[in-house]
């Protein structure tokens, strides 16, 4: 009789062993791709924060002549810009008191839109560190008070406000 115990005992302990390994695996199963995207999320919001960190930009001029005005901004952070990215760039333009989004224009043929050069550039293309961006905004300027605020595809931004 004990013997038929002991091997009752030892097909419990194998049963009650093997259902705790398969909710191990299920609870892993479970709680790892949750680990996992928390992690990739942390990262990505690091990248994007050291990015911001080293990204700075200040317009240092504004100018006009009879169809255009014209913005210059320097890249004063240590990160590089690309050329695909500056095209993102989201700037507001217009009197001081009344001013909205301008969109970008590679031929700057329509009245409102801009487009950019770069007037240092190193022959990459991209905006590098110490290099200065030349905004040409199409509107036929009128004497008034200006806003002109740039604002980078990574939120980084500077604005101004300047008379003609």
């Amino acid at each position: 009789m004990e013997v038929s115990w002991m091997g009752e005992a030892a097909i419990s302990t194998s049963i009650i062993t093997i259902a705790c390994v398969v909710c191990t695996a299920m609870v892993v199963s479970v709680v790892y791709p949750a680990v996992s995207r928390t992690v990739s999320s942390f990262v990505l919001s690091s990248e994007n924060l050291c990015e911001r960190i080293e990204t700075s930009i200040d317009i240092i001029a504004e100018s006009n002549d009879t169809s255009f005005i014209y913005v210059w901004v320097k890249n004063t952070g240590s990160s590089t810009i690309t050329s695909s990215s500056l095209k993102h760039t989201d700037i507001l333009f217009g009197n001081a008191d009344s001013f909205g989004l301008i969109p970008y224009d590679a031929d700057i043929s329509s009245a409102g839109s801009w487009n950019c050069t770069i007037e240092n550039d190193n022959g990459d293309g991209n905006w590098d560190a110490g290099e200065t961006l030349r905004i040409m905004i199409n509107q036929t300027p009128s004497p008034g008070d200006y806003y002109v605020k740039i604002v980078l595809s990574n939120a980084v931004s500077d604005e101004d406000v300047f008379s003609i």
